[in-house]
């Protein structure tokens, strides 16, 4: 019966998932299906040239380019997205694209009773593809949890809550990178130790491959790949020799992503969607970080905590591992910390701070196992069931609503949250506050900033109150 214990977390978010996109979604709108055209070209023309995809009259993903594709240096159509995860999926993506090509033989009558079209079929197939990644990520998160708080019981149960809750609940059925960069990240995150065991090399190497394919997912995460390799410098500075291995598997990732750049743009580091923001003084900038970790967290349509209040319980679950254990609170906020700083940093985001049409946190995402981690020593606490249990009931309510409503998680420009709006009606939902998503941020930013500071730093003094500290000896920070 061991193997059924092991297979539940995975097989009931593989069941929840899969009823989700039985309802109307919008995954194969925006980048999504941009992303799918790369893999269409990866797949079966063996290259990244999109010209005849998006030309293709029989492709099943009629769309235009847009500026989703742009002509090269060559003059071949070439995306401006990142190509990492559209390739490496390429061999799954081709034989999503063929069964829904086939789905054109079931019977008319069916089709049109179901509202089955090619295009549809393709969308669930490529869904089903990402189901499979984010139940891989439910099985590393309960993993970690386990190592991290020294605790089974109620582990399983923390996995399935945060797993089946935004944003990975709104984004794991989707065709973006960020449910899959956050899987690579938690897997380098226990793996971060390899560099010190038997065949140092190897490990390290694929350490280091692993570190450096997330810029290939996306530009963005340079700082986890900044931050992984912080962590590995630190771990072998009394064997400086160790770190060769980690550095081989790194550089060829960053030759991959020059080469790419040269090939496509002719230019080492930028392309026409990556590009440096324009540097408007140091208080401006200091002004502009802070106002976007304040919009990341509160606003009403693209924020974290709105769709996802478990993540109020995260900074008390912080200073509790932190009494217990600081180097391992050290590792996790430096990998946050590094992530975040690209992405607060005008200079190095010039897109601002969300990614547009999209469910709620999409750039919370690739941290999000590393903010919830720490809760789990909340959820093995029983002082704190209390607290911790309502703000979970809260979210158990919140999910369940966005599972049904799938399309009502999507989010485009400066309104109130869809799924909101909808659940309390405009009036109410206007209340809460929406930031601009690039400068300039007014007094009003401030005002609501300072709002939910004060919200966070309640809750944290509550859970603080209340709980009871664990045993250092409890703690397992390494992997």
């Amino acid at each position: 019966m061991s193997w059924l214990r092991r297979s539940a977390v995975p097989a009931i978010v593989v069941l929840v998932l899969t009823g989700l996109i039985a309802h109307g979604t919008n995954a194969a709108t925006g980048d999504p299906v941009h992303y799918m055209m790369i893999a269409r070209s990866a797949a079966f023309d063996h290259d990244l040239d999109l010209a005849n995809d998006y030309a293709d009259p029989d492709n099943i993903l009629s769309l235009e380019p847009e500026q989703h594709a742009l002509p090269g240096r060559d003059g071949a159509l070439r995306p401006v997205h990142d190509i990492g995860l559209p390739v490496v999926l390429a061999p799954a993506f081709g034989m999503a694209y063929r069964l829904a090509i086939r789905t054109q033989s079931l019977p008319d009558s069916w089709r049109k009773r179901i509202k089955l079209s090619p295009f549809i079929a393709l969308r669930q197939f490529v869904s089903l593809i990402v189901i499979a990644i984010t139940a891989w990520l439910a099985v590393l998160f309960l993993k970690a949890s386990r190592l991290l708080t020294g605790q089974r019981a109620w582990m399983s149960a923390w996995a399935l809550v945060w797993t089946l809750s935004p944003p990975i609940l709104t984004h794991g059925y989707v065709f973006f990178t960020e449910v899959p960069t956050a899987l690579l990240v938690l897997l380098c995150y226990l793996r971060r130790d390899d560099v010190m065991r038997a065949r140092w090399f190897v490990r390290g190497g694929i350490l280091g491959a692993l570190a450096g394919f997330l810029v290939l997912l996306h530009a963005r995460n340079i700082g986890l790949v900044l931050g992984l390799t912080a962590l590995t410098l630190w771990r072998v500075r009394r064997e400086p020799r160790r770190l060769s291995g980690y550095a081989a598997g790194l550089m060829v990732m960053v030759a991959l992503k020059v080469f790419q750049n040269l090939l496509f743009w002719g230019t080492w580091l930028t392309t026409p969607h990556e590009r440096p923001g324009e540097w408007t003084g140091l208080f401006q900038t200091l002004n502009e970080m802070v106002l976007r970790c304040g919009a990341m967290m509160f606003d009403g349509a693209h924020g974290l905590l709105l769709s996802a209040p478990i993540y109020l319980l995260a900074p008390a679950a912080f200073v509790v591992l932190w009494r217990q254990s600081a180097p391992a609170a050290r590792e996790l906020l430096l990998l946050i910390g590094a992530y975040l700083f690209f992405i607060l940093l005008p200079v190095t985001n010039a897109h601002g701070w969300h990614g547009g049409w999209a469910p709620a946190a999409r750039f919370i995402v690739p941290i999000a196992p590393l903010l919830a981690l720490p809760i789990g020593l909340l959820v093995a606490n029983r002082r704190a069931r209390w607290p911790l249990g309502a703000i979970v009931v809260i979210q158990i309510l919140i999910s369940q609503y966005l599972w049904a409503h799938p399309m009502w998680s999507w989010n485009g420009g400066e309104e109130p949250s869809a799924w909101l709006e909808r659940f309390v009606g405009t009036r109410w939902a206007s209340i809460v506050p929406i930031w601009p998503i690039t400068h300039p941020f007014d007094s009003t930013s401030w005002i609501a900033f300072a709002a939910g500071a004060v919200v966070v730093f309640g809750v944290t003094v509550v859970l603080l109150r209340t709980i009871a500290s664990t045993r250092a000896d409890q703690l397992q920070p390494s992997a």
